[in-house]
């Protein structure tokens, strides 16, 4: 199994080969990882979504959709859109399972061998970060890491509310890092 690491830094910037964003059913770069990543990468992944839903001859898609987007111009090898949520922002266990289990998946399939993770569904979405911490070390128990080296949650804030619902454990080994 591959380090799972908690960073509190800007995830845009985070150095891993892939990422999972998360949004919502209409597929806008609204906020969080999103909103930072049209703010410093333009409005082409903005256009490349809301292209693909035109194309499909769709308003929105369904709460655990997952596609790869970008990653231009950022330095990641790929960059997957989840959707943690749904159209009334709520969430549960599972949805962000879907979640993980895809974008870790799509990222696996692009090369990828690391991944930056934020906490799904923490922003506009219910979910507590503590939460989080708890699905996602249930996840990898049950699942596994999809062949990740590493895995970084990286928040810009909060990190250690993540790490208490991921508690302590020995055969993931966790540490924490500030970048």
């Amino acid at each position: 199994m591959g380090e799972v690491r908690f960073f509190e830094s800007n995830i845009a910037n985070h150095e891993a080969d892939g990422l999972i964003s998360t949004g919502n059913i209409y597929l806008n770069m609204s906020g969080g990882v999103n909103g930072e990543l049209l703010h410093q990468g333009g409005k082409a992944m903005q256009q490349q979504l809301h292209t693909w839903l035109k194309k499909q001859s769709l308003h929105y898609v369904e709460p655990g959709f997952a596609m790869v987007i970008g990653p231009e111009p950022f330095a990641f090898k790929c960059i997957v859109y989840t959707v943690a949520v749904d159209g009334f922002y709520g969430t549960n266990d599972e949805l962000v399972k879907t979640c993980l289990r895809k974008g870790l998946a799509m990222l696996a399939e692009a090369g990828c061998r690391s991944a930056a993770v934020p906490a799904l569904a923490t922003g506009y979405g219910p979910l507590k970060k503590e939460e989080f911490g708890r699905i996602l070390r249930e996840f990898l128990d049950e699942e596994g890491d999809f062949g990740m080296e590493r895995i970084d949650v990286v928040c810009e804030r909060d990190i250690d509310e993540v790490r208490k619902g991921w508690g302590n454990t020995d055969s993931l080994k966790p540490s924490c890092g500030k970048a």
